[in-house]
């Protein structure tokens, strides 16, 4: 299996990374045609959101979002295998020099994004230039893949954790200065019920935990594709968290909803770009179905 992804990553690099794009978009959009589970996933989850939307709108924009993460796909190896110089030239960034400012006060700095667009480029981008962190991801089972994919998503100098690793390190990375980055779109089972594009979703409410406790700030994420080309930007923002209280709990929960909110925007502007067929809302549809 591991010989056959090296094998295969290797002929994709050889293409344009336009034309693996493309590719990767049809095959996205013939998965869209024969994965019945996941498209009745992502229709439920846009009628969720968008109940007053023409239900031809919401096929379409299903559509496009599993031809969105075909093209992610057919496109990571080049982000795996080409050079630093090539990635750097399809970037840009908005809020960078921000973001570089809290890094270098030393203070510690956590930085949060989600699946929208191209996530693995995106979880490289701040390594490119300089600064990579630390990131909590989920293994994969096989072991030889993890070992190849972990090396891959590395290679510029970001630090990997897996999920269930004790997260002991964590305060004791960001009182050192360092930056934590998390991705915070996904149903976390034992996560707190809080409303991501207004509707409850099991939410980590890792990060406003940490910026509460040690005052650190946070900086949303959001990846902008340019069309449907490999160029992108990055847009980085500092959240804005309400005046702190006597009630740590209600404060995290309090928290966590502006980072929840803070992409919703980019989401309704661009929803195509964003992962539908997730159980986002898996909290809800078990509540349904009891």
């Amino acid at each position: 299996m591991r010989v056959f992804v090296i094998l295969f990553c290797y002929l994709i690099r050889l293409i344009p990374v336009r034309l693996a794009g493309a590719i990767g978009a049809g095959l996205g959009r013939l998965l869209y045609m024969v994965d019945a589970r996941h498209r009745n996933i992502a229709l439920k989850n846009l009628k969720r959101i968008y109940p007053e939307a023409d239900p031809a709108w919401r096929i379409r924009i299903a559509h496009e979002s599993f031809a969105e993460l075909g093209r992610t796909s057919f496109e990571l190896p080049h982000v795996f295998l080409r050079s630093p110089e090539f990635l750097r030239s399809r970037l840009k960034f908005k809020g960078l020099e921000e973001s570089i400012e809290a890094i270098e006060a030393g203070k510690g700095v956590i930085f949060t994004s989600c699946h929208f667009s191209n996530w693995e480029l995106a979880a490289m981008a701040f390594s490119l230039v300089g600064y990579p962190s630390d990131m909590i991801h989920r293994p994969l089972r096989n072991p030889g893949m993890e070992n190849l994919l972990k090396s891959w998503r590395e290679r510029f100098g970001h630090r990997l954790h897996a999920r269930d690793e004790n997260i002991r390190w964590i305060p004791k990375a960001l009182r050192q200065g360092k930056s934590l980055s998390l991705l915070v779109d996904q149903h976390l089972s034992n996560g707190v019920p809080i409303p991501f594009l207004g509707f409850d979703a099991r939410t980590t409410i890792m990060p406003a935990a940490y910026a509460r406790r040690l005052d650190i700030p946070i900086f949303a994420g959001i990846f902008h594709r340019k069309g449907r080309s490999f160029d992108f930007t990055l847009e980085l923002f500092e959240i804005e968290f309400p005046a702190k209280s006597d009630d740590s709990d209600q404060d995290m929960v309090r928290f966590s909803q502006v980072i929840n909110d803070s992409y919703a925007e980019a989401i309704h502007n661009r929803p195509e770009c964003w992962l539908w067929l997730h159980r986002r809302w898996l909290f809800l549809d078990e509540q349904e179905q009891s």
